[in-house]
């Protein structure tokens, strides 16, 4: 298994856990594939408007934890080996396609992480709200359920139906800090972390959870391009009308780099 510092373990140890969900079959024999890693939180389908414009030739499958959409019944929590190897052993075990990843906030780390594991099948990498290297995370902070609620309200992003009702609550910030646990995780040792592969990345001047004056630090995580875009926006602007068109394109030049 795949450990925070890149070591492994016999993949004998492995257990097949199945953790991507299809978002979008190819309407025609697929040339691409897209991974999708959302947010903390979340599942995948939450970023379904970003992905359902792509050419048809595109197969998008989407990381699905527990405690969410279809795993909705399971208790969240796991580590990030089960997350990485899973993922790797999945997509390997696939018809060889050209690959591409995209994450967004928590997503973005496990994105570049399972990246490396894929080796020459990922060809770009698109990474959204998220700090580079040991750039100090907000959301790393929460350690109550209390401030699980505060990070939900300035975030953004949780309907207010959600905020408002205690049983739901209780349970998306269950969740949520059981995601934070695995965002601690990976990031543990990110600064090392190298792709060698063009790098996209996207983040809002206005977001409240992470700053985006580091974002240029990402080009130390590629030996590739590095290509850095700020939106006036905040840590869900990638999913507003005004800019979803344009984070759609830069998913396909990314696919187009394959």
């Amino acid at each position: 298994m795949t450990g925070a510092d890149g070591s492994t373990a016999t993949k004998s140890a492995r257990v097949p856990w199945w953790p991507l969900l299809r978002l979008r079959e190819a309407a025609t024999a697929p040339r691409a594939r897209l991974l999708v890693f959302p947010h903390s939180g979340s599942g995948p389908n939450t970023l379904f408007p970003l992905v359902d414009p792509l050419p048809d030739h595109v197969e998008v499958l989407g990381l699905s934890l527990p405690g969410r959409e279809r795993r909705f019944g399971e208790p969240p929590g796991c580590r990030l080996d089960q997350v990485l190897d899973s993922v790797a052993d999945e997509v390997l075990g696939r018809d060889p396609l050209p690959t591409v990843v995209f994450g967004h906030s928590l997503g973005a780390l496990l994105a570049t992480r399972a990246a490396r594991l894929l080796g020459p099948h990922c060809r770009a990498a698109v990474v959204s709200g998220q700090a580079p290297g040991r750039t100090p995370r907000r959301a790393h902070g929460t350690t109550t359920e209390a401030d699980a609620v505060r990070l939900l309200r300035d975030g953004g992003g949780t309907p207010e139906w959600v905020l408002r009702d205690p049983d739901m609550l209780a349970h998306v910030t269950r969740v949520l800090r059981a995601d934070i646990d695995l965002s601690r995780e990976a990031a543990v040792g990110f600064e090392d972390v190298r792709l060698d592969v063009p790098l996209h990345v996207l983040g809002g001047t206005a977001d409240p959870l992470v700053p985006h004056e580091p974002l240029d630090g990402w080009a130390d995580h590629t030996t590739g391009a590095c290509q850095v875009l700020r939106f006036d926006g905040d840590h869900f602007f990638l999913l507003a009308d005004a800019y979803r068109p344009t984070v759609v394109d830069v998913l396909r030049r990314a696919l187009a780099e394959g």
